[in-house]
């Protein structure tokens, strides 16, 4: 990592990645709109980054991408899942893809366990008003790269 300029983008993104992880923690869906801003937040940080970094960001976002897309034709992932993933790549810096690995493999244990107790507590309360309690077998993966990219962050920003 070169410096804070890596970053900017990410932290530029983080409340449209919070919105997308509570949207998708409460209705299972993750909307367009909210990848079409995410995608515009990337256009206009892109200036602050060197060529060959946005190329880079670029290769990785659209290997991703297909990997995702084919996750989507087995029916394993969804469609705002493989838009999200790919569009999180371009906010990771290639120097940090095996750091964003870590963070992204933290956020899938971390999810689940939370919205365990999640369910515990809405449970006790006697109301379950969240998608994701109430579809067993579902991950919100939004929740999950949301964290992800938050967890990269707070490291890089430690880092820098």
């Amino acid at each position: 990592m070169k410096g804070i300029e890596d970053i900017l983008p990410l932290a530029a993104a983080m409340p449209v990645l919070i919105l997308a992880a509570v949207g998708d923690l409460r209705h299972l869906r993750i909307p367009n709109r909210l990848m079409l801003g995410f995608a515009a937040v990337f256009l206009l940080t892109v200036p602050l980054l060197p060529p060959a970094e946005t190329v880079m960001r670029l290769l990785a976002a659209s290997i991703v991408f297909s990997l995702c897309f084919a996750l989507f034709c087995a029916r394993v992932l969804a469609g705002g899942d493989v838009k999200m993933m790919a569009l999180a790549m371009l906010f990771v810096p290639s120097s940090a893809l095996a750091a964003f690995g870590w963070c992204f493999s933290a956020a899938m244990l971390t999810v689940p366990i939370a919205l365990t107790l999640l369910g515990r507590t809405e449970a006790a309360a006697g109301r379950r008003q969240w998608a994701s309690l109430q579809t067993p077998g579902r991950m919100p993966m939004g929740a999950a790269i949301s964290l992800a990219l938050l967890l990269l962050l707070v490291s890089l920003a430690v880092r820098a």
